[in-house]
C-alpha cells in the first residue's frame, strides 16, 4: 500500500471516533481558536486538565491541524478576489501546479472534474495583478476568471457535518435540507 493510500485510510476512520464532547470542542475552537482551555472546559461540561487532553488527543491525530487568525482583506489591499478556471490537458498538469506555486496572489488551488482542470483563488490589489495571472497560466489552455462582488462568510464545519462523516449512510434521512 502506498502512503497515498494509508493516507486516505487512516483519514476514513477519524471521523467515526468522535464523541459528542470532541464534536462541541471542534465547533467551539472553530470559532474562538484562542479561547482559553479552562473557558472551553466550562461551556463542554469538562475539567481543564480533561479538556487539555480531549485537544492534545485531536491536535495528535491531525484532526486539529492548527489555529490562524483571520485577516481583513481590505484592510492590508487585497481588494479584489478572482475565481479563475483553467481548462489544460493531463500533460500540463504538473507544469501548472509548479506555476500555481510560484503565484503569490493565488491562495487556493483545487484540481476538479468536469471540463475544466483547475479552480484557484486569488487575491489581488488591483486588476493589472490579476491581468498577471491570467497571462502567467494562459499558455496552458483556456482561462476563465470571473471576479468576485461580494462573499458572505464562510460557515465553520458544524456537528451535523461532523456526525454525517463519522457515520456515511446510503439513503441518509435529508431532514436537513427541507
Amino acid at each position: 500500500m502506498n502512503s497515498k493510500q494509508t493516507t486516505l485510510r487512516k483519514r476514513s476512520g477519524l471521523a467515526a471516533d468522535l464523541d459528542e464532547k470532541d464534536l462541541a470542542i471542534l465547533e467551539v475552537l472553530q470559532e474562538d481558536g484562542r479561547i482559553p482551555l479552562s473557558e472551553l472546559g466550562r461551556r463542554i461540561g469538562l475539567s481543564q486538565p480533561a479538556m487539555s487532553e480531549r485537544v492534545k488527543h485531536l491536535e495528535e491525530r491531525g484532526i486539529i491541524q492548527g489555529y490562524g487568525a483571520r485577516i481583513d482583506l481590505a484592510a492590508v489591499g487585497l481588494d479584489m478576489m478572482a475565481i479563475i478556471r483553467l481548462r489544460t490537458t493531463h500533460e500540463h498538469i504538473r507544469a501548472c501546479l509548479k506555476q500555481f506555486e510560484e503565484l503569490p496572489f493565488v491562495i487556493e488551488v483545487h484540481r476538479i472534474t468536469g471540463d475544466d482542470c483547475f479552480i484557484l483563488k486569488a487575491l489581488v490589489p488591483a486588476a493589472e495583478y490579476l491581468a498577471m495571472i491570467v497571462d502567467a497560466i494562459g499558455r496552458f489552455g483556456a482561462v476563465t476568471t470571473s471576479v468576485v462582488l461580494r462573499s458572505e462568510p464562510a460557515k465553520n464545519i458544524g456537528g451535523v457535518l461532523l456526525m454525517a462523516a463519522a457515520r456515511p449512510r446510503r439513503g441518509a434521512s435529508t431532514t436537513w435540507a427541507r
